[in-house]
């Protein structure tokens, strides 16, 4: 058998596999996000995956993640416990312990439509955290008129941004038991347009859920 022989095997061999795992993949959709631990043997496939600090992480078990998903990788800093990068890390997020589900919501809300807006993959990874950290914030109303919920929510929202800076890349989302109306959506960017850079890049998610007066917003930002 020469060497072009063996490889040609191998390659027909490889092509194989990668044809199975086509299909697979078409039958099992991959999830947009994910979000690992590193407690585990083996990690499903998923277009961007999440980690929080917190858990745990080593620069073994990190390479061992981003071998086996070769996915963008975004970090989520619950306390003041810092990572470092080790080149795999493609962003980090600040938030609290109890928001992690919130900001891969927020992720997920986002991007699902980002093929109907044609948001850039490297300004996805700038909204996250990839130059400077990102920071995650929320806000809820309840128990108010429809009138006066959004203006509210935006207010508290924007609010707990420190004065003195400016937006540069955020992702917002808005959760309510309806789809916002044009009349609505348009209060919502006027009021984080007055908080941004004229080039800044801001990209919006809506999520409906059945919960009556009820109305929530969230959102990833990066600040100057």
């Amino acid at each position: 058998m020469t060497v072009d022989s063996i490889f040609k095997d191998k390659q027909t061999i490889k092509n194989d596999i990668n044809e199975e795992r086509n299909d697979e993949l078409q039958i099992e959709s991959i999830p947009l996000a994910t979000l690992y631990t590193p407690q585990s043997d083996s990690y499903l496939l998923s277009e961007v995956g999440f980690i929080v600090i917190e858990d745990g992480w080593d620069e073994q078990s990190l390479l061992a993640l981003k071998q086996q998903v070769d996915c963008t990788l975004f970090a989520l800093q619950t306390t003041d416990k810092q990572i470092d990068r080790f080149e795999v890390i493609d962003g980090i997020i600040t938030c609290k312990a109890d928001e992690v589900e919130q900001v891969i919501s927020v992720f997920e809300s986002v991007l699902s439509d980002r093929d109907k807006v044609g948001i850039d993959v490297n300004d996805i990874k700038r909204s996250c955290g990839a130059e400077k950290p990102a920071n995650f914030i929320q806000a809820r109303v309840t128990g108010i008129p429809d009138s006066e919920q959004i203006k509210s929510a935006v207010n508290h929202l924007l609010n707990q941004i420190p004065e003195g800076l400016s937006i540069e890349y955020m992702m917002l989302d808005f959760e309510s038991v309806h789809k916002l109306p044009l009349d609505e959506f348009f209060s919502i960017t006027t009021a984080v347009k007055s908080r941004i850079y004229d080039d800044a890049e801001v990209f919006y998610g809506n999520r409906m859920i059945d919960k009556p007066d009820h109305y929530w917003m969230g959102a990833i930002y990066v600040a100057g």
